[in-house]
Formats: C-alpha cells, structure tokens, sequence
C-alpha cells in the first residue's frame, strides 16, 4: 500500500448534515474554512457566468416550484452572498456545459458494483480546495451524500441510502438546450433524495424534461445494475455493459445521437481517447474479485484519463454504502486532512 506522501492525491473531509434539523440552521456546524473556500468557489462561479443570466434565477426559482430556495437562502447567509448567486452556481452545468467533463468507469467485483470518476472542471484549483463530502442524515440514517462542495445544492456525483449512486457527465447534442426544462443539476438532487431505489432512479432520470443533454451512470448494489442514461431534454438510451465488463462513460453519445459531434471543447475532443484508456485498464476479471482503491485512483489518473482540470476523483461503492473522495495534490496549498 503506498504511502499519503508517494501518491498525487489527497482524500477529502467529510461534513455531517442533521436533515431535521430546520434549514436556518442546518449549517452551523460548516468549519470556518469550509465556508471561506466555498466563498471563494462562488465568486470565481459567479465571474464565469454572464451577467444577463442573472435573471435566470428567478426563472429557475419558479421552475423547480420554490423546493430548494430555503436551502439556497441558509447557504447564501453562510457565504455572505445573494442567494441567486448561488442558484446561479447550482445552474453552471446548464450555463456553461462546456467546461465540466468527466471521465466515469463503473466496474462488476466480487463484492458488488464500484464506480470511479474523475471531476474535470474550471477553475480546478479553487474546486480542489473546495471540495468537500456533504453528508445528510436523519436519525441516525444516511439520506445522501454529495461529492461537491458546501453551497453545492445541485448534484454531479452522489451516493443515496436507498442503494444507488449517479454520476454526471457532460456531452452536448443536437437538441441543445431547452427553456421548459428541469435544470439538471437540481433535478439529480430531487432523483437522489426521493427515488426508493434503483428502478426508480432509473424512471425518474428518463421522464422528465431536462434543461440540457447530459450523461447519468446509475449504478446499484448490483453487478446487473449498471446504465448510463443518455440523455437530451427530450429523449433518452440506455447503455449497459456486455455482462460483466467495465462500463465506461465519457463526454460523447453512444447511443442516442450516435453520429452527432460532441462539441468544440477540448473535453469533448479527448473523450474518445479517454475512454478507450480507461476500457484497457479493466478488460475482464474484474467480477471474480475485490477491486481496491489505490487500483481504481491509478486508473484515474493514467496521463491518458487525467485532464489538466481534473479536480476530484471519486469512489463510490453503492452496496457498501461508502464514498470516497480525493483531489489532486499538486491544487492544494497545504495537505487536507481525511
């Protein structure tokens, strides 16, 4: 087993969410640093996004029927800022879908399903250092887990307590974006915390109308409960894998949409070969045996998987009901305690 101090990576702290506790006070407990990173991640948001889309924010408030608005006014109080410029930062994906990637590889073990994915996203730096596992209970119980950041309302990666994890994905399509639609960071939040379980999940992440495309690994505690969802705002594929072997999602379409190019955005340029590296890193075998971390964070950060904005690498063992995450050494300016 390597040493913390041989290895590019470190692992990430955990914050404990009691979720019945009101939401003005919920977040109390947020460590002095965790708020100031996270100020410093919504200011640099908040600089990338224009200034017209400013009135999205209400739009969106009045989309998703006011449910997340409490949450997002106790947060914004955290960080001294407006509360639409963190709905603004939970919208990026739909504002600016350019600029988050992701690399995601979901295996078959001997212990049931394992899923690793690399964040790759601007402005990498201020994201590793603002990463943090958000974790809400209720009596004791895990709800959910949100492999982001505090202030991070929406969801790219996350671990229910009902039995399944999701991860996102960026791809762009020729549906484009459509203005009825459910922002889909939001919308991952609502399949995380409501579905019962897998299938459900599954219905939830194919029916509704989405605000973008995008890509959605939905992963159980099951070897057999493996897809990935490909979405536009209007329809849907669903890719598994070939019984036990890996599967692998990028930045492209695969099945819907299959010859339609991906974008401009290096991103969506590189995804081919991404993928295609991380499909070599676990050809067979996998399901006959115990996959460790350190073999999953070596995949991850092969030179032909890790971007140069790759933020966060992620583990995420449904059955298990663990999630482990990490950020890149060489973007932190001091070392983070696990």
């Amino acid at each position: 087993m390597p040493s913390s101090e041989s290895v590019p990576w470190q692992q990430c702290p955990t914050l404990t969410l009691d979720g019945s506790t009101p939401m003005t006070r919920r977040f109390e407990q947020v460590p002095e640093r965790a708020i100031r990173d996270a100020g410093e991640l919504l200011a640099s948001i908040r600089s990338s996004i224009p200034a017209a889309a400013r009135r999205l924010a209400n739009l969106a408030r009045v989309r998703t029927l006011n449910r997340f608005h409490a949450e997002l006014v106790a947060l914004s109080q955290l960080v001294n800022a407006d509360w639409r410029d963190l709905m603004l930062a939970n919208l990026s994906y739909d504002l600016v879908v350019g600029s988050l990637g992701c690399s995601t590889l979901t295996l078959a073990t001997k212990d049931g399903p394992v899923v690793a994915r690399n964040m790759d996203w601007f402005p990498e730096d201020i994201l590793a250092r603002a990463s943090w596992l958000v974790r809400t209970e209720k009596d004791g119980r895990l709800q959910f887990v949100n492999a982001g950041w505090p202030g991070a309302v929406g969801v790219v990666t996350g671990l229910s307590g009902r039995g399944f994890a999701l991860v996102l994905n960026a791809v762009s399509g020729p549906e484009g974006h459509n203005v009825l639609g459910y922002p889909v960071l939001l919308h991952l939040r609502r399949v995380l915390e409501d579905s019962t379980g897998f299938d459900d999940a599954m219905r939830r992440l194919t029916e509704v109308r989405l605000a973008t495309p995008c890509l959605v690994t939905l992963v159980g505690t099951r070897n057999d409960q493996r897809v990935t969802v490909e979405r536009s705002p209007t329809r849907f594929a669903l890719r598994r894998p070939q019984g036990d072997e890996p599967l692998v999602c990028t930045n492209d379409y695969r099945l819907l949409f299959r010859d339609a190019a991906s974008g401009e955005h290096v991103l969506f340029r590189t995804a081919c070969g991404r993928y295609d590296a991380l499909c070599q890193s676990f050809s067979t075998g996998t399901a006959q045996r115990s996959v460790s971390d350190d073999e999953l964070l070596y995949a991850l950060t092969d030179p032909r998987v890790i971007q140069g904005i790759t933020a966060q690498h992620i583990i995420l063992r449904p059955g298990a009901g663990t999630v482990r995450m990490f950020v890149p050494t060489r973007l932190l300016d001091s070392p983070r305690l696990g």
